[in-house]
C-alpha cells in the first residue's frame, strides 16, 4: 500500500491534473457500481451492470477533479493556515478560524453549485432535455444539499485541516463512495426513511418525472 501511495505520489507531483482527474473518475466509477450492486441486492434481482450508467460517473468524477483541485488551490490561498509554532498544540484559534472560512466558502458557494452542475450533467449525458433537467432539479436538488449540509462540513474540515492538499481531491473522492453506499442502504432498509435521493457525485437514481416525460415522447 505505501508502495502505491508513493507511486501515485510521484504522478501526481509531476501531473497533478492528469493524475487527479484519472483517479477522480475511477473511484466514481467505483461508486457507482458499488450503488447498482446494492440496489440489485436489494431489488433481490439479477445483477446487470448498466455500464453506460457507470460510464457517466467515470467521465464527471474526471472532469470534477481539476475544478475541485483548482477550488482548494483557491480556498488555500484566500484562507491560509497559520505556520505551526514550537511547542504550540495543532488546534489553535487561527488554525480554527482558517478551516471554518474554508468549510464556509465551500459548502455556501460550491456545494450548491456543484449539485446543480451534477444533475444538469447528467441529464444531458443521458440525452434527455431541458425540461428533464428542470424537473429533476425541482425533485431532488434541496433533499440533496440537506442530506449535504449533514455530512460533509464535518468531512472537509478534517480535509482542509489536516490532509495534504495534494490529496484533499482523493480523500473527498474516497468518502464520496461510503457516504453514497451508507445513503442507498439506508434508505432502501427503512420504509419510512426520509426520500433523500441517493445520487451524488458518484451515485445515480432515475427520477420519478422520467416516466411521466417519456409517456409525452
Amino acid at each position: 500500500m505505501a508502495s502505491i501511495l508513493r507511486v501515485w505520489t510521484a504522478m501526481a507531483e509531476k501531473q497533478p491534473l492528469l493524475t487527479i482527474a484519472v483517479t477522480n473518475g475511477t473511484l466514481g466509477g467505483i461508486g457507482d457500481l458499488l450503488a447498482q450492486t446494492i440496489e440489485c441486492l436489494n431489488s433481490k434481482k439479477r445483477f446487470a451492470w448498466n455500464t453506460q450508467r457507470t460510464l457517466r460517473f467515470v467521465a464527471w468524477g474526471a472532469l470534477c477533479a481539476p475544478i475541485f483541485h483548482k477550488w482548494y488551490q483557491l480556498l488555500n490561498r484566500k484562507f491560509p493556515l497559520p505556520a505551526k509554532q514550537p511547542k504550540q498544540s495543532v488546534i489553535n484559534t487561527g488554525f480554527a478560524v482558517a478551516v471554518t472560512q474554508r468549510v464556509a466558502a465551500d459548502q455556501c458557494i460550491y456545494a450548491p453549485m456543484g449539485i446543480a452542475g451534477f444533475y444538469v450533467a447528467m441529464n444531458f449525458m443521458e440525452g434527455r432535455d431541458w425540461e428533464s433537467a428542470k424537473a429533476r432539479l425541482r425533485e431532488y436538488y434541496w433533499p440533496t444539499l440537506a442530506a449535504n449540509y449533514a455530512v460533509w462540513p464535518m468531512v472537509q474540515a478534517i480535509n482542509f485541516g489536516f490532509i495534504p492538499p495534494i490529496y484533499r481531491v482523493p480523500f473527498s473522492s474516497i468518502v464520496s463512495i461510503f457516504w453514497n453506499t451508507f445513503i442507498s442502504w439506508i434508505n432502501a432498509q427503512s420504509s419510512s426513511a426520509v426520500d433523500v435521493p441517493v445520487e451524488t457525485a458518484h451515485t445515480h437514481v432515475e427520477p420519478r418525472h422520467h416516466d411521466a416525460i417519456d409517456a409525452k415522447v
